[in-house]
């Protein structure tokens, strides 16, 4: 970009990250910890399946059916959501041909594959400090932003920029789930510090973006859910400018002002510099906010009932 920053923008799906080394001296005992874990949370089959189809630029419409339909409790939540006043469609839909053909196959995709993420914890309780419901409607809430801000910027790829939004703070979930005690220490730290939720991570050796780095690659998505996971809280990282983590980021920060989901997150970063080497301008940027203002109740109302 000609505006003169010495830091190159990168195509973060080809970046190979460069500080992996220090990451695993830095957090080496816990690092060991997680991996004498006997049980960890398994993505099911049909999520990967879904997300090939939603790696299409057009999903089909057939396939997605064919995936969803022998499945009723994803099928039956598909439908509570497609009769959501959110979509405020005319006429009941109940068949999930119906619920495709009015939503589209991308939205009954999207809600589907949040479904089977969903479900992977569904097991974990809320602590002090830290409510599951907010965290997946925050996570919810930045998969929608981003999504928007992928076209406002009119981006080809717009397509996989819900799934990076809702998986970026995954690594939060395995934090709860393999480490309840410590994770509720750096709650309780945070509130008496006032800093951010991730300065106290790091301080007790306990980063999410490196842990949910982690899950992701054990998962095997592809690589760019784990670097988004990895630097959505640095997307200028070593000279570079990483776009998609960056995106992320923006939509991150743009729910939290918009308050879907209320979480303990502290202070906030200030999005400027992100929009300046997004190239987004203020105007648009006050429609994308103003947007959200007019379908945040709405997107509460419809996925709330799937929390």
């Amino acid at each position: 970009m000609g505006n003169g920053n010495t830091e190159s923008t990168v195509q973060t799906s080809h970046v190979i990250p460069s500080a992996e080394v220090k990451d695993m001296v830095s957090y080496r005992v816990q690092h060991n910890k997680i991996l004498e874990i006997k049980k960890l949370p398994t993505l099911p089959d049909i999520a990967y399946r879904l997300l090939d189809v939603l790696s299409q630029g057009d999903p089909d419409l057939a396939e997605l059916e064919e995936i969803i339909r022998y499945d009723q409790a994803i099928t039956a939540k598909v439908l509570s959501v497609a009769n959501s006043a959110f979509y405020a469609l005319q006429r009941e839909i109940d068949t999930l041909h119906r619920a495709i053909v009015a939503l589209g196959a991308r939205e009954v995709g999207e809600i589907a594959f949040s479904i089977c993420v969903f479900s992977v914890f569904r097991p974990l309780k809320s602590v002090g400090g830290f409510d599951l419901k907010e965290f997946w409607m925050h996570a919810i809430g930045t998969g929608i932003t981003a999504r928007i801000l992928a076209q406002a910027l009119d981006r080809e790829d717009e397509e996989k920029y819900f799934t990076l939004g809702l998986m970026h703070d995954i690594g939060r979930l395995i934090l709860l789930m393999v480490f309840p005690q410590e994770f509720e220490a750096i709650l309780e730290q945070r509130q008496i510090s006032g800093r951010s939720l991730l300065t106290e991570e790091k301080e007790a050796g306990l980063a999410h973006t490196w842990v949910g780095r982690w899950l992701l690659k054990r998962w095997e998505l592809p690589e760019i859910f784990s670097i988004v996971a990895r630097y959505h809280h640095h997307p200028f990282h070593k000279g570079h400018f990483l776009f998609e983590p960056a995106l992320i980021k923006l939509a991150d920060l743009t729910a939290h002002q918009m308050g879907i989901g209320n979480l303990p997150v502290g202070p906030l970063d200030d999005p400027s510099p992100i929009l300046k080497r997004l190239g987004l301008n203020e105007d648009l940027y006050q429609a994308v906010q103003d947007h959200l203002v007019l379908i945040k109740e709405g997107i509460k109302e419809a996925w709330g009932q799937l929390l």
